[in-house]
């Protein structure tokens, strides 16, 4: 086997340096409709890995000397971040005698040819990925077209799963994987030849070399034995602060699924990345490129989102999206969070769900939902909510009653995926990280963890009682749930939604995020749909405006008033941004500004 090391992708991409969109790939993008799958959250169903010719990499394997495999690792940090190393219980053993994880390279892709695959028993998991080389990464549409099983069973078709939202191209990077479908040959995973057709996406020819590599999740005896996600952690600006991003990694990914925490590593990026739409979005996943560690997950923390996307409280470009390769547009998730540690649990929690490969339950938009056998669905969300048989789920739409509960065929998705530095037998330990790619800055010192909390992360359902009860049930339930990327890209945005669901009353709206006994994330909202409804009156701007001035309440309450001004009146938003100049908080100075654009 020869080691081999993917190049480092450049983190500048089609943006100025202020973070705006370059003009002329801003034109392409309108002519294609604007929001590609970077935002739709592409889901996917088969694929495969491990067959005829092609380079091998292996997951911290050393097949001569065995010195591979260490228990727990301590990531170390590029200039200007801070690494820390999070040891656990999980994989103190020894190195593992054979490679978690094996990727092979196809070599270059022909649009519309299929590759044939052999998967070897043993095998839980594989994930292909096509990608147009290009530096830096290029937004020409790529992807997963077909995937074929062992059996002849078709199990993506045109870049989709039938009854899914899931779309397995994407710009400059396109994956897919198996098992995400609850078909007899994803769960468990049947071995034999798999049948993996690139394409384009539909755009035309690739002009662009580009390749097809697989990577395949192996153990010895075909049986999940855990293993350890390494996290590096991105701030945009002052979003939060290092120590309260830790420990809500630690709190949402210790034991998650049979799974631990490795290292995690914390990188700062510039404060233009604070506030992401559904056009920003790409670019600020670029900006994870000489990251440490692969497999990893790449986790940015950011101020708002707006757009599109705005109401959201994360977004992943892709299900699955890549944990082993920096700087793609599909490198990471993005969140906001609230320092609320339970509504920030199911948000990490739910989002890697959607990185690991997993769908919503049942959708928004009538008549999609996940392919497995062992989830419920419903028949129409937004009138349901709490009456839905898979409210209780963690990938229900809005995070459900927020108990993370997940079914056997969902954590077998995850378990499977190529999130992880692997374990491969009883007793053994985790595989040691892939080498960094080249170019990768010199790494610094560590710094000590932070404790871990202790206990069960699982929160308790919300309790809307005092602060929603003036509202329609339904409307009380999307302001206190969590809201994805995924839903807004698939229809309306989560604004709209709240309205069809009776919250469009300006004044319920603002005596909600005048509430201190109120979710944070639930004022922020609120406020910021008083602005956009129908009601919003001098008199309600005012309001707003006060709420955004007061330098006591929470930044996301604040930022939440500052949306709902910029909504409801341009002129009182600027006038509101020449207020906040030189504001205590500079989030909420750079916020205020960016909204009275």
């Amino acid at each position: 086997m020869i080691e081999s090391l993917a190049p480092a992708s450049s983190a500048r991409g089609p943006f100025r340096e202020n973070g705006t969109l370059d003009d002329e790939r801003a034109a392409t993008r309108a002519r294609r409709g604007g929001l590609l799958p970077a935002v739709a959250l592409a889901a996917g169903a088969a694929l495969a890995a491990g067959a005829c010719g092609g380079r091998v990499v292996v997951d911290g394997f050393e097949p001569i000397d065995g010195t591979g495999g260490s228990g727990a690792t301590t990531s170390s940090a590029t200039p200007g971040s801070s690494g820390v190393g999070q040891g656990g219980a999980i994989g103190e053993g020894g190195a593992p005698p054979i490679p978690p994880l094996v990727k092979q390279e196809f070599g270059d892709v022909v649009a519309g040819e299929a590759v044939a695959v052999v998967v070897p028993p043993g095998t839980l998991g594989i994930t292909a990925v096509a990608q147009r080389l290009t530096s830096p990464p290029s937004w020409e549409p790529i992807g997963i077209k077909n995937i074929t099983g062992p059996d002849g069973r078709t199990l993506v078709t045109d870049y989709s799963i039938p009854g899914t939202m899931a779309l397995f191209y994407n710009q400059g990077i396109g994956t897919a994987a198996v098992p995400q479908t609850g078909t007899a040959a994803a769960v468990p995973l049947v071995p034999g030849i798999y049948w993996i057709t690139a394409g384009d996406g539909g755009s035309g020819p690739l002009a662009a070399p580009a390749r097809l590599s697989v990577w395949r999740r192996q153990t010895l005896d075909g049986r999940f034995h855990g293993g350890k996600i390494d996290i590096n952690a991105f701030i945009a600006g002052n979003a939060i602060s290092e120590a309260y991003m830790q420990r809500a990694l630690l709190a949402a990914y210790r034991g998650f699924v049979g799974l631990d925490v490795g290292s995690i590593t914390v990188h700062h990026i510039g404060s233009e990345w604070a506030s992401v739409d559904e056009e920003r979005l790409p670019g600020v996943l670029e900006q994870t490129a000489g990251a440490l560690g692969r497999p990893a997950l790449n986790v940015i923390a950011v101020s708002e989102f707006h757009g599109r996307l705005a109401g959201a409280a994360g977004a992943t470009p892709s299900a699955p999206a890549v944990a082993v390769e920096h700087g793609t547009h599909l490198s990471g998730i993005v969140v906001t969070l609230f320092e609320d540690p339970g509504v920030d649990t199911i948000i990490l929690r739910h989002e890697l769900g959607h990185f690991a490969g997993l769908f919503h339950t049942t959708e928004f938009d009538a008549g999609f939902a996940d392919p497995l056998d062992d989830t419920s669905q419903c028949d129409d969300v937004l009138s349901q909510l709490e009456g839905c048989p898979d409210y209780d789920n963690l990938m229900f739409p809005t995070g459900g009653d927020l108990s993370s509960t997940m079914t056997p065929q969902q954590t077998t998705i995850v378990q499977a995926s190529a999130l992880y530095r692997g374990i491969v037998e009883d007793g053994g330990g985790a595989a040691a990280p892939l080498p960094a790619g080249p170019g990768t800055p010199a790494s610094g010192a560590p710094v000590a963890p932070p404790a871990p909390s202790g206990g069960d992360a699982r929160a308790a359902a919300p309790d809307r009682r005092a602060w929603g009860a003036a509202l329609p049930p339904r409307a009380a339930i999307l302001l206190g749930g969590h809201f994805c990327g995924h839903s807004a890209a698939g229809g309306a945005g989560f604004f709209a939604r709240l309205g069809a669901a009776g919250g469009a009353d300006a004044g319920q709206l603002l005596a909600v995020g005048r509430d201190e006994g109120a979710p944070v994330h639930a004022r922020a909202r609120a406020l910021a749909a008083a602005g956009r409804s129908a009601g919003a009156s001098a008199r309600v701007v005012a309001e707003l405006r006060a709420i955004a001035e007061d330098p006591r309440l929470p930044r996301q309450t604040r930022l939440g008033a500052i949306q709902g001004v910029a909504s409801a009146s341009p002129a009182a938003a600027r006038a509101l941004a020449a207020r906040l100049i030189a504001d205590p908080d500079e989030v909420v100075e750079r916020m205020a500004i960016r909204a009275a654009r």
